[in-house]
């Protein structure tokens, strides 16, 4: 029997918590508007999770084109290649030697946890768990959560988030880099797993940590804090951090040309065919899509009997005033003798707007005798 509700009624704490003390196995689904997460549970404890916004190809496609470990044009073809042959793009990653699997598994984990913190900010939403768990987890590359665990983080974040989101002009306030930063020198040539372990509080020698030169780096054209945290690797709260600590030291600035936030992923610099912008619809879709749905219907609607589509002209009203044959005729004069047999339906005929020629040549048999009564049995004669 599945569990469902409302998280007005039963928060995410409250609900986990359930599902690690009872040790459940399945799906707990999170909705709220057009956005989805899936978790899975295993004996109480996280085994995978997946969003509709944020996807584990996204994140980590994009960090290997950024440190130059994967091009744009090697990104297209494994993603090619993974609708072909169905695999995940962990292991098409390790296969062509891009990651370790200790980086796929701190990737994973990295992923999980920042879908999973970024959830737990909903005031409302609805919760659906089943005992259904799918066969196709990355059992291999994904190390199993302690509920614990996610639930401490989550709470500081919580904690903290009210006092980022004040130092940022908002989150969909386009930004985009200064003078001085753009005349700045960002030392982040590291390896790719430096980069994952999420250990980037390093200072170089721009004086930012590694963490705030990946994040200002991401700033190559305007963008909003929200747009930066679907791209960057590390968690949406020490994203923002990183970002407002940039706006205060004067690197990051709003963006006051007037023109819109142009979001770009890496993987499809170089190829103009699948960039967003591909992809808006022409002008003339909405009137093609009127002819396409106007045509068949003048077409092939009916609007007389006479139409080539029997099909439909059969629902049309029949005409029952025309009877050319001879025997349809003759069964129209039975029908109204039978149905009105004093007057051979002359009336009927005439409400139904088709008046007989004179006289029903129908005769009333009402009026004949009964071929089936009995004869009547002569009276015996008297012999003498």
């Amino acid at each position: 029997m599945a569990l469902e509700g409302s998280l007005r009624d039963f928060d995410l704490f409250s609900l986990f918590n359930m599902i690690k003390i009872q040790g459940k196995n399945g799906t707990l689904v999170l909705s709220q508007g057009q956005e989805f997460v899936k978790v899975f549970f295993e004996n109480g404890e996280i085994v995978g999770c997946d969003s509709n916004q944020v996807r584990m190809e996204d994140r980590l496609g994009t960090m290997l084109v950024r440190l130059g470990r994967l091009t744009g044009e090697e990104l297209l073809s494994m993603v090619q290649v993974q609708r072909q042959t169905l695999k995940r793009m962990g292991t098409l990653l390790l296969e062509g030697g891009k990651v370790t699997p200790t980086d796929l598994q701190d990737a994973l984990f990295n992923q999980a946890t920042a879908i999973l913190h970024r959830t737990f900010r909903w005031v409302e939403g609805d919760y659906r768990f089943d005992s259904f768990l799918p066969t196709d987890l990355d059992r291999e590359h994904f190390v199993p959560i302690p509920v614990d665990t996610v639930l401490m983080e989550a709470a500081r974040i919580q904690d903290e988030w009210p006092e980022v989101e004040r130092r940022l002009p908002g989150l969909d306030t386009p930004l985009s880099r200064s003078p001085r930063a753009q005349a700045l020198h960002l030392d982040i040539d590291r390896e790719v797993s430096s980069v994952l372990d999420g250990k980037g509080h390093v200072q170089g020698s721009s004086g930012l940590t590694h963490e705030q030169e990946m994040v200002l780096s991401y700033f190559d054209h305007p963008q909003s804090a929200r747009d930066i945290t679907q791209i960057s690797r590390y968690e949406e709260l020490d994203t923002c951090k990183a970002i407002a600590d940039l706006l205060e030291a004067g690197l990051l600035e709003p963006n006051t040309s007037g023109g819109s936030v142009k979001v770009v992923r890496p993987w499809v610099e170089g190829h103009p065919g699948l960039a967003p912008e591909a992809w808006e619809p022409s002008p003339l879709l909405w009137p093609l899509v009127v002819l396409g749905f106007a045509i068949p219907l003048a077409l092939y609607v009916p609007h007389q009997r006479g139409s080539v589509n029997l099909g439909l002209a059969s629902l049309q009203p029949v005409d029952v005033r025309v009877a050319s044959e001879e025997r349809t005729r003759l069964r129209q004069e039975w029908a109204l003798r039978m149905a009105f047999p004093k007057d051979g339906g002359l009336a009927l005929a005439k409400r139904l707007r088709n008046p007989l020629d004179g006289k029903n040549p129908v005769p009333d048999l009402a009026s004949l005798p009964d071929p089936m009564a009995a004869a009547p049995v002569p009276a015996p004669q008297d012999k003498r």
